[in-house]
């Protein structure tokens, strides 16, 4: 029987049951009410939150697609996509929607700021990391080999999983972070191994050449080739370089506003928060006096220089100048 109630009392129905933990029937109520009016985005976003907390990711992404569609200012709708994307281990993507998600948030004033901020600096990190990865590769055949390989083997569990299985995106999940783990063991016995490429490649190209690697092979494996040859013979003479490991910022050098690195911050004497001056400017002349994080009222003149954090911040770019491009 088709129900009588309107898609708002629906809508009002999903509230309750969410305040009361129960997302599965929350979705129903969220549903019911689009099914009635399609054209509201506060039902799609209502219902990707339920499916945030399930943590069914791409139902998340669907349905914030529809909210922006919507609704182009709405905070959560690109908040909700950016978390879920990051989940799904695309963090450029992430990224970009929960910059999007912020620059509202100031926008409109929104509370929900400062959860956008702490998950924006995750995202910059995995990008980070991601863009590291691909910097590692391009110097090192035999990271870049062996990391190719993890790709390879999850991508073929995961097309092996059954897409109807109401466990499916569980799986994928669990393959992601399987993934995380062997590619972050990969970089560390890349760096704690210092080989050079030269020592490893000829047992990789003979790997290559039989063809009968069906998983990934171990980082740990000797190369067979390295034991036949002379210690007083090259490549043992030459002086052996690690590859460059993973780099990374702390947290508290970035701007809380460009999340770039800070290189004259100053502090807010109300919020004990730090930013660059100019960014910090730049969102006053917006006629936004409030702290970006904290959210109180602040001007100019509550804020004072941070020394010692503006020291930190040269003494670390001093000595890691990749960070300037951080």
């Amino acid at each position: 029987m088709a129900s009588t109630l309107t898609a708002e009392q629906h809508k009002l129905k999903g509230n309750n049951f969410f305040r009361l933990k129960d997302l599965d029937q929350a979705i129903h109520e969220y549903s019911t009410a689009i099914v009635k009016d399609p054209k509201v985005a506060v039902y799609y976003q209502n219902r990707a939150n339920c499916y945030l907390k399930l943590e069914k990711y791409t139902n998340v992404v669907s349905d914030c697609e529809r909210v922006v569609e919507l609704d182009k200012k709405s905070v959560k709708g690109y908040y909700f996509m950016g978390k879920a994307q990051l989940e799904l281990g695309q963090p450029s993507e992430a990224y970009s929607l929960l910059k999007k998600s912020y620059e509202l948030a100031l926008e409109q004033r929104s509370a929900f700021t400062k959860d956008i901020v702490a998950i924006l600096a995750e995202a910059k990190k995995q990008r980070w990391i991601e863009q590291e990865r691909r910097r590692i590769a391009q110097v090192s055949d035999t990271y870049r080999y062996l990391s190719g390989l993890i790709e390879q083997d999850i991508q073929r569990q995961v097309d092996a999983l059954d897409k109807n299985s109401l466990d499916y995106q569980d799986y994928c999940m669990d393959l992601r972070v399987e993934k995380e783990e062997r590619l972050k063991q990969l970089e560390t016995m890349t760096q704690r191994a210092g080989t050079s490429d030269d020592n490893v490649r000829p047992y990789i190209e003979c790997k290559k050449s039989n063809n009968k690697t069906n998983g990934v092979i171990s980082p740990e494996a000797t190369p067979e080739p390295a034991r036949s040859m002379d210690m007083d013979q090259e490549p043992y003479k030459k002086p052996i370089l690690a590859p460059a490991a993973p780099r990374e910022v702390p947290d508290y050098m970035l701007d809380k506003i460009t999340f770039e690195i800070m290189h004259d911050p100053v502090i807010s004497i109300k919020s004990g928060i730090s930013y660059e001056r100019n960014t910090l400017l730049e969102h006053f002349s917006y006629g936004r006096m409030f702290d970006p994080v904290a959210q109180m009222p602040i001007t100019e003149r509550d804020v004072i220089p941070n020394r010692a954090l503006k020291e930190a911040c040269e003494d670390f770019l001093s000595e890691n100048g990749w960070a300037v491009d951080y």
